[in-house]
């Protein structure tokens, strides 16, 4: 593995200083270059959480990923650089629930005293790291976050798009997990009925003015000229659009994806 071949695929071939200034660059040019996408659950291909398996299908095949793959590969990446950089559990909220320990994975990074939330593997969530400060809003942008303490190692993240109303996106604690620990949730979000990512077909990406997502059978864009959806045809038109608008190849699996298109629509 390469770090110079991973930092050209997040077109940042030029780091040179350990600082918070890089990091916030590092973590913005990964979003903005690797899309978030759960393409092999539907292509029948098994997601193992191995650095170098992750790494050859997100560097070399120019690939995307979910949680489990994204921020395995950029902590790695960033302790490779010299950062204290450790990979940390998560609960996504649904219906105002935490869910199981280990349901999401984020990355921790301590720096000159200060704590950094990283993150490269939700979908849509901040571009830049946030910095773990209670109850401070931290715009990255495009949006509004916030930090709460829910006690002991315990915090929340909170989302708004207005800095009017925060939604708890998940809640967090600052303890490393060895990557092994991530297992079996990986493992089930490829494979459980009730997985979001094996009903949902999702590939989605921020761009300089909004986002631009793959989601089932609508390719679906957000810019400053408002929002804009089509729907794919067939298996064909959905694979030439991830070629397209996110660089991914995938047409030796178009016959295997066409199962998996119909059955969605």
């Amino acid at each position: 593995m390469r770090i110079e071949n991973y930092l050209a695929r997040i077109s940042y071939p030029d780091f040179d200083t350990l600082n918070i200034s890089n990091l916030f660059k590092l973590h913005q040019s990964h979003v903005y270059n690797i899309p978030f996408e759960c393409l092999d659950i539907h292509l029948g291909i098994p997601i193992t959480l191995n650095v170098e398996s992750i790494y050859k299908k997100v560097v070399n095949y120019v690939r995307g990923g979910f949680c489990y793959e994204l921020n395995t590969l950029f902590n790695w990446l960033l302790n490779q650089l010299g950062y204290e950089s450790n990979l940390i559990s998560a609960q996504i909220i649904n219906n105002n629930e935490p869910g199981p320990d280990y349901d999401h994975m984020a990355i921790h990074v301590k720096y000159e005293g200060s704590n950094w939330l990283l993150d490269v593997g939700f979908g849509d969530l901040f571009v830049h790291p946030i910095e773990i400060k209670p109850d401070i809003v931290q715009f990255d942008g495009l949006n509004y976050f916030m930090v709460k303490h829910l006690g002991g190692e315990t915090y929340s993240l909170l989302m708004s798009a207005t800095e009017n109303h925060f939604k708890e996106k998940y809640r967090f604690k600052l303890s490393g997990v060895a990557l092994e620990e991530f297992a079996e949730q990986c493992q089930l979000k490829q494979t459980s009925e009730d997985s979001h990512f094996v009903k949902n077909l999702i590939c989605t990406q921020p761009i300089a003015e909004g986002r631009k997502t793959v989601f089932n059978q609508k390719f679906l864009q957000r810019d400053s000229g408002g929002r804009h959806f089509f729907t794919f045809g067939s298996e064909i038109d959905l694979v030439s659009c991830l070629q397209k608008e996110f660089g991914i190849d995938i047409k030796k699996y178009q016959d295997r994806l066409a199962d998996m298109f119909n059955y969605i629509l």
